[in-house]
């Protein structure tokens, strides 16, 4: 080796420390901030679900299970705003909704006998007052048995006229799609449309988008799509596979989110085995020119425990959507209880590997959602847990919120 080679090593030595230390500075100058906040130590009372609905006043955290909880988010007390009432409880399903058209969210939500909401009905409840008073509003039966909404989710459908009708869709005994029309008059009983029988039983999960590309609004359950026609109302959906997640019987009970992942101005589905342990995390693309293909899967992660939460949204702000997903402490089935659940988000870098960091340690959610976002930048998680007392009778219900700081990524790189 002559001198001057031996002096471009060493430059070249040099300058890898140099970039390594900008590349150490860049990914530190990213990673975000996170600060957990305990709203509150609920004991053995059981949580199924917790969303965000606009109030007058800016937003609350509201959850359900035994009762409805709220805890609005300027000041966040708990406050009982529907009491419990014999030994009925409300489904893991339900949502925020503006029934009434007036700019503030309702809740729809089924209640049934027991735990597991047997014999469930729909009902929507509505703030009427300052003092917290709330009315409730029968929406119509969903059934008889153990076949309580496992999932209730918006959706605003367009009939050949023109004109919209509003309400909601859900999936009850995990195989059957249905939606409930939004009447004049709200407080009469909702006009049902059974949607689809799935082809497959153990299926949950929802996300209500434009799949097919054609302005209408599809719906994805477990690992079937339902394609909205010309006319909601009067013609058939359409129901095609998009993935083959099986293993089991219950990995094909998902959680579902809808989003351009990859920038080609198509509707990915991101979706976790949310109901098993030694899950995955990936990512379903569809194909327009072999639409009755399965869709092309891309894995994000494997091996995750129960990921029964999952949000979508562009964390560092790059222009890309990032994902996050949680895990539980205990699975609901018979599984063991996970030691150290996490909460991970995982950076969109296009084709190369998504980046994984974790955001919190040691806290299981269940259902965990996001606030819209908010001007000063920061992103604020909520959940409560899936506690299971049947099986593990120490285990206690919290509900937190976490919020997550991130450094706004420059073109690039990390700013």
């Amino acid at each position: 080796m002559n001198a001057r080679t031996i002096r471009l090593a060493r430059w070249s030595a040099v300058v890898m420390v140099a970039v390594s230390g900008l590349a150490s500075k860049a990914a530190e100058a990213g990673a975000p901030k996170i600060q957990h906040n305990k709203l509150a130590d609920l004991g053995s009372e059981h949580l199924a679900h917790a969303v965000f609905r606009r109030t007058p006043s800016g937003g609350a955290i509201v959850a359900w299970g035994e009762r409805i909880v709220e805890w609005a988010l300027d000041q966040p007390q708990l406050r009982q705003t529907v009491a419990p009432h014999n030994n009925l409880h409300f489904s893991n399903g339900g949502c925020a909704l503006d029934v009434d058209g007036d700019g503030t969210d309702e809740i729809v939500v089924a209640r049934g006998r027991g735990r597991w909401c047997t014999d469930p009905e729909l009902f929507w409840y509505q703030e009427i007052d300052s003092a917290g008073s709330w009315t409730t509003s029968s929406i119509g039966q969903v059934g008889k048995g153990p076949i309580s909404p496992h999932d209730i989710v918006p959706i605003t459908v367009r009939r050949p006229d023109g004109a919209t009708a509003r309400g909601v869709v859900t999936v009850f005994d995990r195989q059957n799609l249905a939606w409930y029309e939004i009447p004049k008059d709200p407080r009469q009983p909702w006009l049902r449309h059974n949607l689809a029988e799935l082809p497959r039983r153990s299926q949950s999960g929802i996300a209500v988008s434009d799949l097919a590309g054609n302005g209408r609004p599809d719906v994805a359950c477990g690992m079937f799509w339902a394609e909205c026609p010309a006319d909601p109302v009067r013609d058939p959906w359409r129901v095609r596979r998009f993935g083959h997640w099986e293993e089991g019987g219950w990995g094909a009970m998902t959680k579902l989110e809808a989003a351009d992942m990859d920038g080609d101005g198509r509707l990915d589905l991101v979706a976790t085995q949310a109901e098993i342990p030694d899950a995955r995390l990936g990512i379903f693309s569809r194909d327009p020119q072999h639409p009755e293909d399965a869709w092309k899967y891309r894995e994000v992660d494997q091996g995750l425990y129960c990921p029964h939460s999952l949000v979508v949204a562009d964390l560092n702000r790059d222009g890309s959507k990032d994902i996050i997903t949680g895990e539980m402490t205990a699975g609901g089935w018979s599984f063991p209880l996970n030691p150290r659940p996490r909460i991970i988000a995982y950076l969109n870098r296009g084709e190369k590997p998504f980046e994984r960091r974790v955001l919190a340690e040691g806290w299981g959610v269940h259902e965990m959602g996001l606030v819209p976002p908010r001007d000063d930048g920061r992103w604020i998680l909520f959940a409560a847990d899936e506690t299971q007392t049947q099986k593990f009778p120490d285990m206690k219900t919290h509900v937190s919120t976490w919020t997550i700081t991130w450094a706004r990524a420059a073109k690039g790189g990390l700013k």
